[in-house]
């Protein structure tokens, strides 16, 4: 495995990394009253931003981004309201990003400022951390991390770009020369031929993968690669800092901490991965997996279940609306529930006619 420095690296405070990646959870959510008019949900405080109905919006953990009923393109950050342009080809959200097309040019909003990141670009990619294109002018594959661009691969002998495979914070992608490239923390990393990986899923601060010939299990941890397993597991899935996997045996195993742990010994009805949680079922208990610790939810594994960051919300057998908090389970409403959401840390859910309510820090906020 052989490593090189970018040309162009920002330093990095490591004080400053691990308060964004603890507080990436905010509570930003939103409501349509009565009257149509859009409220935006801060931290229990309630602000106006529309009185029309808005056309289209995305909700991220630090953000709240939307077409107006004009179409114009705007943002809610960090208490104030930005309005970035007067339309909007496309738009992603992530944790603490958010890219945006105006025809093929390509912008990104971080921390309240925006920042024109390509003239051409055609794919794009959106991690919490990063953003990836193709500059199709000058036929190079490009990042933007922590306000500075980057160039990870010059395509110009073949005009286009192998393969892209996005985390939240870190990037696999296909060379022109046909390896498998890793962008990390500033740096490029070189993992050997493409053509011998069989799969591969990334995550935070993970990368997740089988290669060839062997089918060895191997991981790609905080900068260093180590085996899993020796065999080729039955199925993986990637999150924040661990892997999730169903071994040769059917057995259901977590990679966490530098550590391996056999969380069942039972195949799992099923299971699945979200940022820093893992639900699954086992002999119809619905149950999930949070930093190390196993918890039972229900005695009924749910038709209809969300997770985000560390939380997991779902309807129970008799119709009521229950939270996972990370550390214990609670029930925020008794209604006939038609649909719910998470944003941020906010539970959001809709019932009856119109009605809506916030669940957010132990408190339920009305659309009253």
């Amino acid at each position: 495995m052989k490593k090189y420095k970018i040309t162009k690296i920002l330093p990095i405070l490591i004080i400053l990394f691990c308060f964004k990646f603890q507080v990436k959870a905010q509570n930003i959510s939103f409501f349509t009253d009565y009257l149509n008019n859009v409220l935006v949900f801060d931290n229990g405080n309630l602000k106006q931003l529309e009185h029309l109905p808005v056309k289209s919006y995305v909700l991220g953990n630090n953000a709240f981004a939307y077409q107006d009923n004009a179409g114009n393109f705007k943002v809610y950050h960090n208490h104030f309201l930005h309005t970035l342009s007067s339309f909007v080809s496309s738009y992603t959200v992530s944790d603490n990003l958010i890219a945006w097309k105006m025809n093929t040019q390509l912008k990104v909003f971080d921390n309240s400022s925006s920042l024109t990141l390509s003239i051409a670009a055609t794919d794009c990619f959106v991690g919490d951390d990063i953003v990836v294109w193709f500059d199709d002018t000058q036929k190079k594959l490009k990042a933007y991390y922590e306000k500075e661009i980057y160039e990870l691969d010059d395509a110009l002998g073949t005009g286009t770009m192998n393969g892209v495979f996005m985390g939240e914070n870190i990037v696999a992608f296909v060379d022109s020369h046909g390896y498998l490239g890793v962008f990390y923390e500033g740096e490029i990393e070189n993992l050997g031929y493409y053509d011998r990986i069989k799969s591969l899923k990334v995550g935070r601060d993970i990368i997740a993968f089988v290669e060839e010939p062997l089918n060895n299990f191997q991981v790609y941890y905080f900068g260093d690669v180590s085996d899993l397993e020796s065999f080729e597991p039955k199925s993986y899935k990637v999150g924040d800092a661990f892997v999730a996997y169903v071994d040769a045996n059917d057995y259901l195993k977590v990679f966490y901490n530098y550590k391996h742990e056999t969380i069942s010994f039972d195949k799992p009805n099923f299971y699945e991965v979200a940022d820093e949680v893992m639900v699954f079922g086992l002999q119809n208990y619905f149950k999930v997996w949070y930093k190390g610790k196993v918890f039972t939810l229900d005695s009924h594994i749910p038709q209809d279940y969300k997770m985000n960051n560390n939380i997991v919300v779902w309807i129970d057998p008799l119709g009521n609306l229950k939270l996972f908090d990370g550390e214990k389970v609670e029930t925020i409403s008794y209604e006939t529930i038609d649909e719910f959401e998470i944003h941020g840390s906010c539970v959001k859910y809709k019932f009856g006619v119109n009605s809506e309510n916030i669940y957010s820090n132990g408190k339920t906020y009305k659309n009253d």
